[in-house]
């Protein structure tokens, strides 16, 4: 049977820079080590197992800059082997446990076992390089790598200052040119967040399609023919792409989405918040009293009250179901839509994490889902750019403001408390212009390249929407309001230094030390 239509899976990896190497252990940085044991391992074992079976699957994956920073860093690199020999040694302590009831016990060396797989794949199969594992994903065929904003700038709150916009989009492109050596054909807006305009800067840096959720198109000017199932010129050269509200809701909705099935795990029960300073042991870092392990112990059972004894092998046989309702879905829409000279694409973004962290049997469910679209003769999975090459656009638009969160319009960014972070971050980024626009010639002017280039790094990892989207919403909230304060701290630390104030080089290079990213960092984005 000939492929009737087209499904693009995306992928969206992302966390914010937290490094801290004045602790030799700072709580944060789990962030970064559970993403990896939880998502990212898991998806490159699998994606290498398709590939090593001729699978046929195709997607298109975006790593973030500040991911890719903290994959490199040979620091977090060592502590991530240390976090994982603690979570290895916590596990087994919980096996051998005589107070746990043997399911208990029997679901501690699970965990203990995949612990051991993990390590192996990380350390033998990729060599500790992440990177490197993406890379030869990509050098198969089965992926497609973007990017996405520097540090994840909220784009329509930052436009006040267009120049802070082009600099979050240029200095990712950058980066991701020096990592992967191209420059990236497509970008995920950060939070999908988009305002009319912005379009020429996305051309501008020399992207050619980035992604909306449903409503930007789907009210869009002119009315499109083909809703989200095609993409559209929303400029001379950057095409746009919309995402699909069913797959959206299969998976996300919290009422009736796959993750929130009885079988699968739960996620909110975590031995950390138990409280068992004897089992927790070495596993959390010094004065820290409860924090997430990773090791749960029941599934979802219902809403609320009595949760059952998690059962592995029931959740993953459910993954693999769920994986053949998605796709049969997929089957039916595609059906349902209008066959034409150009086949429909189905574009299906999520957040990468929620393929573990979130749900943990999400890996499970990706694996099936590669298995049934090879099977499959009526779909063909395809990446973006590769439709976009193929069947260029269904027309011209203007799309709509919008963003993807509650209510789709900036709110979960702009709330009437975070005011405030706005004002601070529109100034900064008016002085850096201002300071860069007086620029001496480099020459003897070493110091003070330094200086800006920090600023700029500060400045940038202040507009980091990751600070503005947690703060006022419960658990990390105090440490993402610190972060952001530290970071307007450390920019107007800078600055006041090159306006005549003292730095010594060692307080300069503690700074440095700190926040490392962007090493090739370009000023002239940002002036």
């Amino acid at each position: 049977m000939t492929a009737q239509g087209h499904f693009a899976l995306l992928l969206h990896a992302h966390l914010p820079f937290v490094r801290h190497p004045e602790h030799p252990r700072h709580l944060e940085e789990h962030w970064l080590f559970e993403a990896v044991t939880d998502s990212y391992l898991p998806l490159l074992g699998l994606l290498m197992e398709a590939v090593e079976r001729g699978s046929g699957f195709r997607f298109t994956l975006s790593l973030s800059p500040t991911l890719l920073c903290m994959l490199a860093d040979s620091l977090l690199a060592e502590r991530y082997l240390d976090y994982l020999g603690r979570l290895r040694r916590l596990s087994e302590r919980v096996s051998l446990d005589l107070r746990s009831d043997p399911a208990r016990q029997s679901l501690a060396r699970f965990y203990s076992r995949r612990l051991d797989r993990l390590r192996t794949l990380f350390l033998n199969d990729l060599g500790g390089d992440l990177i490197a594992g993406f890379k030869s994903i990509e050098n198969s065929g089965m992926a497609e790598l973007i990017t996405t904003a520097a540090t994840h700038g909220y784009l329509p709150l930052l436009r006040s200052r267009p120049k802070a916009v082009r600099a979050q989009l240029r200095v990712a492109r950058d980066h991701f040119e020096d990592v992967f050596g191209r420059i990236p054909l497509g970008l995920w807006l950060p939070e999908c967040g988009y305002y009319p305009g912005l379009e020429r800067e996305v051309a501008q840096a020399g992207y050619r399609y980035f992604v909306l959720d449903a409503h930007g198109v789907q009210r869009a000017s002119p009315r499109t023919r083909h809703g989200v199932y095609a993409p559209y010129w929303a400029g001379d050269t950057v095409a746009v792409f919309g995402r699909d509200p069913d797959s959206a809701r299969e998976l996300w909705c919290p009422d009736t989405g796959y993750p929130g099935h009885p079988l699968y795990r739960e996620y909110h029960l975590d031995l950390g918040y138990e409280g068992d300073s004897e089992l927790l042991g070495d596993f959390l870092p010094p004065g820290v009293d409860s924090a997430p392990t990773g090791l749960k112990f029941h599934r979802v059972t219902g809403r609320s009250g009595f949760k059952a004894p998690y059962e592995p092998a029931a959740a993953f046989a459910q993954a693999e179901r769920d994986a053949r309702r998605f796709v049969e879905g997929r089957r039916r829409l595609q059906r349902s839509l209008s066959v034409g000279p150009r086949p429909p694409i189905v574009v299906a973004p999520y957040d990468a994490e929620l393929f573990g962290h979130w749900w943990f049997e999400g890996p499970a469910f990706l694996e099936a889902l590669i298995h049934c679209l090879d099977e499959a003769q009526d779909i063909r999975p395809v990446t973006l750019g590769e439709h976009l090459h193929l069947h260029g656009t269904a027309g011209d638009i203007c799309p709509a403001t919008s963003s993807w969160g509650e209510r789709g319009y900036n709110s979960a960014w702009l709330r009437p408390d975070m005011g405030w972070v706005y004002l601070h971050l529109h100034q900064a980024a008016g002085e850096l212009e201002e300071l860069l626009s007086r620029r001496e010639p480099m020459d003897g002017w070493c110091e003070a390249s330094r200086l800006l280039r920090q600023a700029a790094r500060s400045l940038l990892l202040a507009q980091s929407s990751d600070w503005t989207f947690q703060m006022g919403r419960g658990t990390g909230s105090a440490y993402c309001e610190s972060r952001l304060r530290d970071q307007l701290a450390r920019f107007r630390f800078l600055t006041e230094a090159l306006r005549g104030g003292r730095v010594s080089d060692e307080q300069l290079l503690a700074v440095e030390r700190m926040d490392n990213l962007f090493p090739n960092l370009d000023l002239s984005h940002f002036g």
